[in-house]
């Protein structure tokens, strides 16, 4: 029986890919040309495990623990991402992310992911965690999913 659904951000919460990050001019969101560029397997496996990432890996062996990766990032089907993962974390229950083609904000794509299947019978009385590092995700997650936030602090959460 599932107990809890952990939901696990990436960037800046279990994974630094700091290296790859920079602020646009604002100051106020993330410079998307450039993370763009860096985004390929040669910059993707540079990105390091923060100290979350252990939590995340003793979920994944607790079979009453339902995990999530939630991110933002654009992810296809067996790329460098899911190849990092697999490698270096360990591959989530779910793992929700953003295609090509998908300009919705990165609260909105996480939570219209998620909703559903708190409906479906073996997640009905679990209790839902959410990992994150921008702030704003993190509340409008925990409203929409009647969610309990964990805020990790970084400096890629804008």
């Amino acid at each position: 029986m599932i107990e809890q659904i952990k939901v696990y951000d990436i960037d800046g919460t279990i994974v630094c890919s700091q290296h790859r990050y920079r602020p646009d001019a604002s100051g106020n969101n993330i410079d998307l040309p450039h993370w763009r560029e860096h985004c390929t397997p040669e910059f993707i496996f540079q990105d390091t495990l923060l100290p979350m990432a252990e939590a995340y890996k003793s979920d994944l062996e607790n079979p009453s623990i339902y995990v999530i990766i939630a991110t933002a990032r654009v992810c296809e089907e067996n790329d460098a991402n899911y190849q990092f993962i697999a490698e270096k974390l360990g591959k989530p229950d779910m793992f929700i992310h953003r295609g090509t083609d998908d300009n919705r904000g990165g609260a909105q794509l996480k939570i219209q992911a998620i909703k559903p299947l708190l409906n479906l019978k073996q997640f009905k009385n679990a209790i839902v965690h959410v990992y994150e590092d921008n702030l704003k995700y993190m509340q409008d997650l925990c409203q929409a999913l009647n969610a309990i936030g964990h805020y990790i602090p970084s400096k890629q959460g804008l």
